[in-house]
C-alpha cells in the first residue's frame, strides 16, 4: 500500500485514485502538492472526518495519535461526532473499544483533549479551500494555467492559424512545417513499404515537405505568380517557414496581411491536393488550373467568412481590396 494525500492507494489495482497518484510526480514538478492542495474549513463539523482528515493540522489525527486511533470504534466518525461545543466550552464524546485505555493510548488521549480544546466551529457548513487559489476554488482553468507555466519551452516559431479558411485547410501547412505530411519520404521513414520515394510531379528527389513546397519548380512558378498578383516582392524561401510569414512583407492594413495569409494557407492546400490527385489519380499536374483553384477557393471562403459583402470578384481577381478597409 501507498499513501498518498492521506488516501491508501493500492498502484497495483486500477482505479480513479491509481490515475490520480500516477500524475503526482509532474504535479510535484510543478509545485502541485495534492497531499497540501486541499485543506477543510471546518464549521460545523457534519461532513468532515474526526481521524481521516486534516481538519485541525497538517497530519491527520489516526497519524498523529496511533495509539488512541485504534481504540476508536467508529473509524471514520465525523467532527461532530467527537467534539461537540457548548456554553462551557468544547466536550468530548470518546466511543472505545474497550473502557480502559492502555497508557500509550491515555497520554494520546490527554494530548488530543489539550490540542483541541482550544477549537472553535463557526457554526457554518463544512467545505473545501483549494490552496493555490486566493479565492479558495478549485477550477479547471486555474491548475491548467499552473500547469502550462510549469517547465514550459516556448517553440522558436508559432503556426499562426487563420478563421478565414477551414480547418483542414490550416492543417496541411501546420503538418508540413512539422513534416508529418504522409510524404514518401516520412512514409520510408515510418518503416512503411514505399517502392519509390521520388516526388510524382518532377522525379528528380526524394519527395519530402520542404520539397513539396519549397524547392519544386511546380510550387516555385505557384509562389511567383501569387506574389505577382498578390503585390509581394519576389519570393525567396529557404524552408517552408519562409513561405509561412510571407504576410510580414505585404504592405497595406492588417486586414491586408491577413487576407495574404489566407491564401498562403489554400496554396500549401492546392499544392498538397496536386500532389494527391497526381498520385492517386493519374491527374496531370498544371500549375495554371492550381493557380485558379487557389484564387477561386480563397475568394470564397475569405468572402464568406470575413463578411465582407462588397468583396466582388472583379476586385478581387486584381487584388483590389478597398472593400476590407
Amino acid at each position: 500500500m501507498n499513501v498518498f494525500a492521506d488516501v491508501p492507494v493500492k498502484v497495483s489495482v486500477a482505479g480513479p485514485w491509481k490515475s490520480i497518484y500516477s500524475i503526482r510526480q509532474p504535479l510535484l514538478e510543478a509545485n502541485i502538492d495534492l497531499g497540501a492542495a486541499f485543506s477543510d474549513v471546518v464549521g460545523n463539523g457534519s461532513n468532515i472526518c474526526f481521524w481521516l482528515d486534516c481538519w485541525f493540522e497538517s497530519v491527520p489525527f489516526f497519524i498523529r495519535f496511533p495509539d488512541l486511533f485504534k481504540e476508536e470504534v467508529v473509524k471514520e466518525c465525523l467532527v461532530e461526532d467527537r467534539l461537540q461545543l457548548n456554553s462551557a466550552g468544547p466536550h468530548f464524546n470518546w466511543v472505545w473499544i474497550r473502557p480502559d485505555l492502555g497508557p500509550v493510548a491515555a497520554v494520546q488521549l490527554q494530548q488530543l483533549q489539550l490540542l483541541t480544546g482550544c477549537w472553535v466551529g463557526s457554526g457554518k457548513k463544512d467545505c473545501w479551500k483549494w490552496n493555490y487559489d486566493n479565492n479558495g476554488i478549485f477550477t479547471v482553468a486555474g491548475i491548467k494555467g499552473i500547469l502550462s507555466s510549469a517547465n514550459r519551452t516556448v517553440p522558436n516559431n508559432v503556426f499562426l492559424w487563420s478563421n478565414w479558411v477551414p480547418k483542414k485547410v490550416g492543417l496541411v501547412a501546420w503538418r508540413a512545417e512539422m513534416e508529418r505530411l504522409p510524404t514518401r519520404r516520412a512514409l520510408a521513414n515510418r518503416n512503411i513499404p514505399v517502392p519509390n520515394q521520388m516526388y510524382v510531379l518532377c522525379s528528380d528527389y526524394v519527395e519530402s515537405c520542404e520539397h513539396v513546397f519549397v524547392s519544386c519548380h511546380y510550387a516555385q512558378m505557384l509562389w511567383q505568380n501569387l506574389a505577382m498578383w498578390c503585390g509581394l516582392p519576389p519570393i525567396i524561401a529557404f524552408g517552408i517557414n519562409d513561405l509561412l510569414t510571407l504576410q510580414d512583407s505585404a504592405s497595406g492594413s492588417r486586414r491586408k496581411r491577413k487576407v495574404v495569409h489566407a491564401i498562403i494557407l489554400v496554396t500549401f492546400w492546392s499544392i498538397w491536393k496536386m500532389r494527391n490527385e497526381t498520385v492517386f489519380k493519374q491527374g496531370v499536374p498544371n500549375v495554371t488550373r492550381t493557380l485558379d483553384e487557389i484564387k477561386s477557393m480563397a475568394y470564397l471562403w475569405v468572402k464568406s467568412r470575413s463578411k465582407v459583402v462588397d468583396l466582388t470578384w472583379k476586385n478581387w481577381s486584381r487584388f483590389n481590396l478597398d472593400a476590407l478597409h
